[in-house]
């Protein structure tokens, strides 16, 4: 039971490794009961400082001017009727470039999830399949709604957003390994602010995450990879733009210790600099700590 806990806890870092690159929010793959809980609550706290831009024109410029994000997030989910869940995820985002700094709300998201391929047998193959459907609130400003200098009070995507997608998780003695898919849309949104009067039209988006871990009585050290990519946000209005998409790609590596059946910690890196051939975004690095209560059933 201590070894699947603390898998299935490690699984959550995931979730914050999907942050958009640009503006420290963005759609996020959630945290997912996925073991024999009934509830958990999971905080976390990250800092990230951007080291690189990557243009349209592949060529990458180091920042010369440092850049920083802390991102408070609290994370929530439960279950109902046995295989289905529900949760919500709330960031609070400081941002931080020459002396100056902005702080407020990320993008809030919900969702409902179902466990629609269970190991109640354990089998030695077939994974356990948790399908979830995703609602992302515009409670961060986007960057084309920025009124202050740097675009610090930038601190989401500030679309409406819907998303499915599937964790698949398995167990191979101390061994691990995980797969998380996610396609969303995002919604237009009218805007008269900064000389644009118009239509943001945003598109499609999506995150392809996978992962493999090794586990001991009370550790599990892991690594994870994600690729993210958003469709361009077109402007039509007053000012037309067909505006660029944007890719990257997160590498993270883990280090998880279960406290007892109910309490866990992860100490976590993640690095958009090395893998990939990143395309409009701003590359960071980061460092996140997590704790994470849950209740057993």
């Amino acid at each position: 039971m201590k070894l699947l806990l603390l898998l299935l806890f490690s699984f959550g870092v995931v979730e914050n490794a999907f942050a958009a690159a640009c503006c420290g929010g963005g759609f996020a793959t959630p945290s997912l009961i996925s073991g024999d809980d009934r509830a958990q609550i999971t905080s976390s706290l990250s800092h990230s400082e951007i080291h690189a831009d990557a243009y349209t024109s592949g060529l990458w410029k180091k920042r010369e001017t440092k850049e920083s994000t802390e991102i408070l997030r609290l994370d929530a989910a439960h279950i109902f009727e046995d295989r289905w869940q529900t949760g919500v995820s709330i960031p609070v985002v400081k941002r931080s470039r020459s002396g100056e700094s902005s702080s407020g709300f990320g993008d809030i998201s919900a969702l409902v999830g179902y466990e629609y391929l269970p190991d109640w047998d354990y089998h030695p193959y077939r994974p356990k399949g948790i399908g979830f459907l995703q609602l992302v609130f515009p409670t961060g400003k986007s960057v084309y709604e920025s009124d202050t200098t740097y675009g610090l009070d930038s601190r989401g995507r500030g679309f409406w957003a819907l998303g499915v997608g599937t964790l698949l998780t398995k167990a191979f003695g101390k061994y691990d390994a995980f797969i998380n898919a996610e396609v969303h849309r995002s919604f237009d949104k009218k805007i008269n602010e900064n000389g644009i009067d118009g239509t943001l039209k945003p598109g499609w988006g999506g995150n392809f995450g996978l992962g493999l871990g090794y586990n001991t009585s009370q550790f599990r050290f892991g690594s994870n990879l994600t690729w993210s990519y958003e469709e361009a946000v077109a402007i039509e209005g007053t000012t037309s733009s067909e505006g660029s998409l944007q890719r990257f790609a997160t590498l993270g590596l883990t280090a998880s210790y279960l406290v007892s059946d109910e309490w866990a910690t992860t100490l976590s890196y993640s690095d958009q600099t090395i893998v990939g051939s990143p395309y409009n975004t701003s590359l960071s690095k980061s460092v996140m700590l997590m704790l994470q209560r849950r209740w057993l059933r």
